[in-house]
Parts: structure tokens; C-alpha cells; sequence
């Protein structure tokens, strides 16, 4: 099963990394949904999810007056992304949009939403990808209308409880381990020791495992046993990697010990501001807690 799993999340996770990268490379800002968001409107409280594989989490909102619709909440996605069915029922106007993946480029639309809500979270003028999100269907049992990113996650402090299965928004509690985060490409990156040797990891939570990208034989994957690759480049979101396992992780003073790790090529990593991607789930974490504002990400196990 965490096979199986493991399979599903890589394809997505490497499908939404071109996406957000590509979109950045085509001159769009992925600050963007920070700069033309509506005023910040949450109130404090909670909003159940459903869990899938382990790690991607499905949560019920609306978009305008379509209720009910299934979202997949993914730190590491920015900007946020609908789907076209929801883009039509709400009537939206789309500006053409280039997005640059392995192989070449896929055409998609960008638009602004009038009103985005899941549980105390609501969003006014949130601009958004439109996107196709059928490929979701392959993982997940359920129809995706959206993936919100951390453009509108993060615009308040918040809390994700894996066992409760719940997200807290607004003033969270503190918890045994914290870290400093910064913002590189409008996502959330952490600094870590892997193996000894300091990396920066963008904290995904859409991300079924820890992941690194190879630089010949420099940085973190230097002298890491390796297996065969795995996977294709055949088609979006389908990339070649290797699977090893690191003899240490360390973030801040919490270590981790050895880790299963995943490793993809240089090749499909165009210029990103980090060296991997940090799954919580993945790592055994059971609450995580976000706030951009004081540049912080603590967690428990």
C-alpha cells in the first residue's frame, strides 16, 4: 500500500513543482495571490479532512455559490488552482497562461475568484491557475475541484493535526519543536542537515516523501546509495527517480535518523530556490503549525 502511494503522490508532487515553478518562469509573480488577495478574513476555528495515502488532504469548501466542492490543501502548491469545470460554472474570465514541464510547455488560463471559503477561511479576489485536474483522479477517490496553496493557506497562522484529522486556524498552540522558515518563490522553505550537509527543503505537505534533487556529486545526495530509476518522463507529472536512504536529518536541534529518501536528477529541476521537498506526514509528524508572519514552523512526532 505505501508502494502504491508513494507512486500516486511522486506524480503529483512533480506535476504541481512544474506547475509552480513554470509559472514563475513565464514572468508571473508567485507572490501574486499576496499582492491582490482581498482583505484577510478568517475566523478562529476548525476544519475537518478527509486523509488520503497517508498524507494529501481533501477538505469540502466553496468557490462563489458552488458549495460542496473537494479541495486538496498542499503547502507546497502556490498559487492556488481550479479546476475548469468549477472555472465555467462560475462564469470566470481567463487570461491564456504558459506553463513550462519536462519536455516542452502546457497551455492553461489564469483568472481571479470572487470569493474562495473552506471552514473559518474565506478569500476575496484570489487569483488563481486554471488547470485541468482530472490526472487527480488516478490517486484520489474523489473529484478535485481545486488545490489551494499556500497564497491563501498561508495568510494566517495554522495548525495541521494528522491524527484528529483537522486544521486549526488563527492563534495555534505551541509545540515541542520549532524552526525558522523563509519564503523562496512565494513557498515555504526550511534549512536542514541532511546527512551533514545543510540543504534547504521546500515543507510540502502534498509531498508523500522526503525528496531530493541530485547536483552531480555535490550537496546532500553526495555518496548516497541509490537504486535503479524508476518511473518515466512519458508524461506530466510522471518523472524518473531513484529511492536510497539518508544516514541523518536533522531540522534544527531534532533529529530524525536514518530516512528513506527519493532522488531525482538535476534534468528536471530547473532552478528552484531549494534542494528538496519535506513531507511531514512522511517523517512521522503528527501536528505541524505554519505562520509566515513570525517566519516560524513548529511540530510534533
Amino acid at each position: 500500500m505505501r508502494d502504491r502511494g508513494f507512486w500516486s503522490g511522486f506524480s503529483i508532487r512533480r506535476f504541481w513543482i512544474s506547475v509552480v515553478m513554470g509559472f514563475a518562469l513565464t514572468g508571473h509573480a508567485l507572490a501574486l495571490g499576496y499582492q491582490e488577495m482581498g482583505p484577510r478574513q478568517v475566523t478562529e476555528g476548525t476544519v475537518r479532512f478527509q486523509l488520503y495515502w497517508g498524507y494529501l488532504i481533501v477538505a469540502q469548501g466553496s468557490a462563489g455559490p458552488l458549495k460542496g466542492l473537494s479541495f486538496l490543501l498542499d503547502t507546497g502548491a502556490s498559487p492556488t488552482v481550479l479546476d475548469p469545470r468549477v472555472a465555467r460554472a462560475l462564469h470566470l474570465m481567463e487570461e491564456p497562461a504558459s506553463i513550462t514541464v519536462v519536455g516542452g510547455s502546457v497551455q492553461a488560463g489564469k483568472t481571479v475568484v470572487p470569493d474562495l471559503s473552506f471552514g473559518p477561511v474565506q478569500r476575496d479576489n484570489v487569483p488563481v491557475l486554471v488547470e485541468d485536474l482530472s490526472f487527480l483522479q488516478k490517486a484520489l477517490p474523489v473529484r478535485i475541484d481545486g488545490v489551494i496553496g499556500l497564497d491563501v493557506l498561508g495568510q494566517t497562522s495554522f495548525m495541521i493535526d494528522y491524527a484528529s484529522r483537522t486544521i486549526a486556524f488563527g492563534a495555534v498552540p505551541a509545540l515541542p519543536n520549532a524552526i525558522p522558515l523563509h519564503m523562496g518563490d512565494g513557498l515555504a522553505i526550511v534549512d536542514a542537515q541532511v546527512n551533514g550537509v545543510g540543504a534547504s527543503l521546500l515543507l510540502d505537505t502534498g509531498a508523500s516523501s522526503l525528496t531530493l534533487f541530485a547536483r552531480n556529486t555535490t550537496g546532500p545526495v553526495a555518496g548516497l546509495k541509490v537504486s535503479a530509476a524508476q518511473g518515466s518522463g512519458g508524461s506530466i507529472g510522471e518523472f524518473a527517480h531513484k529511492q536510497g536512504k539518508l544516514r541523518s536529518l536533522k531540522l534544527g536541534e531534532t533529529e530524525f535518523g536514518p530516512e528513506p529518501v527519493s532522488v531525482v536528477s538535476e534534468g528536471n529541476r530547473p532552478g528552484y530556490a531549494f534542494d528538496g521537498l519535506l513531507s511531514p506526514a512522511a517523517m512521522g509528524v503528527t501536528k505541524v503549525a505554519i505562520d509566515l508572519g513570525r517566519g516560524e514552523v513548529a511540530f510534533s512526532r
